[in-house]
């Protein structure tokens, strides 16, 4: 008797966690698949999964084909380029900023910070599908991205820097008086600069075309010999026919410190000399012609609140770049059989579907482990008697 009642308290156990994953699942709490979840490698103390692996060379397979023609990965070279620049990509800013939440306790898939993305997703499912579940899979899918992943992304682009920041502000980790915030704007780690900008997506014309418009507006204000006659050339070009950007209509520019903008704005306007103008700097949406501009202390004092809490990032991105600088990229044995020509594809949203036929599964097991033990305990009572 007393071990039919372990059994049976342990199918409890079991169907109980099974109902508390199915709430959880319910909940908008998402479970990569088994595949997707796989370890490819770790970078210092963080797991790259397989559905990051998946995302990397699947788009720039793409974009290699694109280049190259569909045949592009017959040539060992572009194999070769593939797999360089797929392994690298993960030694970055955005996996070093993981590994500092770590240290803070801050799991992106965890607390406050998985509440955001939740509420992001939802919005987006509103507002982009239409609530529509089915057509936000299929649009994942095109990306040769999972929802687990893009949830994953939400949270290191839009929350995890902020959450490190307020943790470092309580345990007392960054500058925060008015004098030394006004020292960190002052200096070196904090840049202004205005600029035009010219977008790719712009139907108008081709991108061949824009990359000309940009090469144009460049050698125009470069060509000027003064500050005072580059700085009147820049503000022409940013009123001019080119200029996608009127975000900063009054041309007081912009004040930024490492980890704002797109990597290679920031390079091109920390190497400048002040009205100095960069070269064409291409990114993904478009082109960029910089120049860097004074400091202008009114401008600081009057938006001092706003600049000090941007203030506080110059530490953190110390910390970040701390941490890149000891990270070094180790493949797991999948990781390193894997042909990155041939990957098996992923369920976009397999997390959720494999959670709930997980339950289901567990539930029809304990059932049948229930209805068998009461089985055999009514027969060895009927046998008894």
């Amino acid at each position: 008797m007393k071990k039919l009642f372990r059994i049976l308290t342990l199918v409890l156990v079991i169907c109980l966690l099974t109902l508390s994953l199915v709430s959880c699942a319910a909940k908008g709490t998402v479970y990569a698949s088994l595949r997707a979840s796989r370890v490819v490698a770790t970078v210092g103390d963080v797991e790259i999964l397989y559905e990051e692996l998946y995302f990397m060379a699947m788009n720039y397979i793409a974009e290699l084909k694109e280049k190259h023609g569909e045949n592009a990965l017959q040539d060992e070279a572009v194999r070769a380029e593939l797999d360089a620049f797929v392994w690298e990509s993960f030694v970055c800013r955005e996996t070093a900023l993981i590994s500092l939440g770590y240290e803070y306790g801050l799991d992106v898939f965890e607390g406050d910070i998985a509440a955001s993305v939740q509420q992001e997703i939802e919005d987006m499912l509103e507002n982009n599908f239409n609530g529509d579940r089915k057509a936000y899979v299929e649009a994942l899918a095109s990306q040769y991205m999972t929802d687990h992943y893009l949830r994953r992304f939400f949270a290191v682009e839009e929350e995890l820097a902020n959450a490190i920041v307020l943790e470092m502000l309580y345990r007392g980790e960054v500058q925060s008086s008015d004098a030394e915030v006004l020292a960190t704007l002052r200096g070196e780690s904090f840049v202004r600069t205005v600029h035009v900008f010219i977008d790719k997506n712009n139907a108008a014309y081709t991108e061949a075309q824009h990359r000309a418009h940009a090469a144009e507006v460049q050698a125009s204000v470069a060509a000027a010999t003064t500050d005072a006659a580059r700085f009147e050339a820049m503000n022409d070009a940013i009123g001019g026919k080119y200029n996608h950007d009127f975000s900063d209509p009054l041309g007081k520019g912009y004040y930024f410190t490492y980890g704002e903008m797109d990597k290679a704005y920031e390079d091109a306007a920390f190497a400048l000399d002040e009205y100095g103008v960069s070269d064409v700097v291409e990114t993904e949406d478009g082109f960029f012609i910089i120049m860097r501009l004074p400091k202008d202390d009114d401008y600081i004092t009057t938006n001092f609140e706003m600049l000090k809490g941007k203030s506080y990032f110059v530490t953190l991105n110390q910390k970040v770049d701390a941490k890149l600088s000891a990270m070094t990229l180790t493949k797991t044995k999948f990781g390193a059989r894997l042909d990155l020509t041939a990957l098996p594809e992923i369920d976009p949203d397999g997390g959720n579907l494999l959670l709930m036929w997980s339950a289901v599964a567990l539930v029809a097991v304990a059932g049948g482990v229930v209805l068998l033990v009461v089985f055999r305990y009514r027969s060895r009572q009927k046998k008894g008697n």
